[in-house]
C-alpha cells in the first residue's frame, strides 16, 4: 500500500492555488494562462500545469533510499511501475466531450491527496483554432483557493 503525503510548492511560489477540500497545492500563480474558461461547476482557470502531489513526494522518497541501497535494478523497475500506476491515478482515462468551444478529448483530473475531481486536462482538440489547450489543465474554482501571499 502506498501512503500518499501531502507536498507542497517551494516557499518562492508565493501565490498558489490549493485545493479547497484538503488544501494540497495545485499550481502555481506562474502557470495560470487564462480565467475566462467555464466548467460543469461554473467558472474555471487554465493552467499550463498543474503539480502531481504525489508522485513526486514518492519520487522524492525513492530518489533518497536509491542512494543507500545495493539492489538498485529493483527499486528501478518498482519506480516504472508505480510512475505508471500514479499516471492513471491522478488522470483519468482521455475521452471525447463536446465542450462550449467544440469537440475535444479531455481526461478528468484528480487531486492526489483527497480525491476529488478538479477539472481535466485537454488531451486532443479537433478543431485547429483549439490546439493551444492540448496538454493544458482546467481547474474549476469551486475546487481550489488562492493561498500565500495574496494581499
Amino acid at each position: 500500500m502506498v501512503k500518499t503525503f501531502q507536498a507542497y510548492l517551494p516557499n518562492k511560489c508565493h501565490r498558489t492555488y490549493s485545493c479547497v477540500h484538503c488544501r494540497a497545492h495545485l499550481a502555481n500563480h506562474d502557470e495560470l494562462i487564462s480565467k475566462s474558461f467555464q466548467g460543469s461547476q461554473g467558472r474555471a482557470y487554465l493552467f499550463n500545469s498543474v503539480r502531481d502531489v504525489t508522485a513526486s513526494a514518492i519520487f522524492r522518497s525513492f530518489d533518497l533510499f536509491l542512494k543507500c541501497s545495493s539492489d538498485i535494478e529493483y527499486f528501478l523497475n518498482y519506480k516504472r511501475l508505480l510512475t505508471s500506476l500514479l499516471v492513471m491515478w491522478g488522470c483519468g482515462p482521455a475521452e471525447e466531450r463536446v465542450l462550449l468551444t467544440g469537440l475535444h478529448a479531455v481526461a478528468d483530473i484528480f487531486c492526489e491527496c483527497c480525491k476529488t475531481t478538479l477539472g481535466w486536462k485537454y488531451e486532443h482538440a479537433f478543431e485547429s483554432s483549439q490546439k493551444y489547450k492540448e496538454g493544458k489543465f482546467i481547474i474549476e474554482l469551486a475546487h481550489m483557493i488562492k493561498d500565500n501571499g495574496w494581499d
